[in-house]
């Protein structure tokens, strides 16, 4: 069984710096990318999850000034 979901794949790219370079690179194809890795995403979640990570970032970073 191949590991599949884009919380597999993150984890995947935690753990691996030249998988998540390759996923963080400009005009790169996620899909593409997660297939070639053995996991399987749509466009639509990894865009979600860039964008949730986005706004947990920011989130860290008000957090961080307020303390």
């Amino acid at each position: 069984m191949s590991p599949s979901g884009l919380r597999d794949l993150m984890k995947a790219a935690y753990d691996n710096p030249d998988l998540e370079a390759r996923l963080k690179t400009p005009g790169a194809d996620p899909v593409a990318i997660a297939a070639e890795a053995g996991f399987s995403i749509t466009a639509e979640e990894f865009s979600n999850a860039l964008e949730a990570w986005e706004s947990w970032r920011m989130s860290s970073i008000h957090d961080d000034e307020e303390a």
